[in-house]
């Protein structure tokens, strides 16, 4: 049986994923027009939120539609879990399954997981990801 994540870990990436809805949709609409703010924080912005998306995209076919309609929609912020099953026609305790799993990639995937402490690219150190999905 798998290790479920840590419930810290799960919640830091949750805010990750979070941080970077917002950030894609504000930059977006209209945040880059702004003459107040320095094309080093847009760019700072926009690299975040690609490196994200790069790591979702290493997930399975399901996990990524699962991340993506539940928190990287521009609706994210709305969405609620079981808007996520329905529209996917599978179980409570499916979903949550996959969640749970890519919960936990994602946590790998960004360096927050302990067990796998450097290997992945992580949004504080500025490592790239490692591998590409085939």
């Amino acid at each position: 049986m798998r290790v479920q994540v840590d419930r810290s870990i799960f919640k830091t990436v949750e805010e990750l994923l979070k941080h970077a809805q917002f950030l894609k949709y504000i930059n977006l609409v209209g945040v880059t027009e702004d003459k107040q703010l320095d094309d080093d924080i847009v760019q700072h912005r926009k690299k975040f939120v690609e490196r994200i998306e790069k790591a979702v995209a290493l997930l399975a076919p399901k996990e990524i539609r699962l991340i993506t309609e539940r928190y990287l929609s521009q609706d994210g912020n709305y969405v609620k879990d079981y808007e996520v099953y329905e529209a996917m026609q599978i179980s409570e305790n499916t979903y949550y399954k996959y969640k749970n799993r890519a919960m936990e990639k994602l946590a790998e995937i960004l360096g927050i997981s302990s067990e796998v402490p450097d290997s992945h690219w992580c949004p504080l150190c500025n490592l790239g990801v490692t591998s590409e999905r085939g």
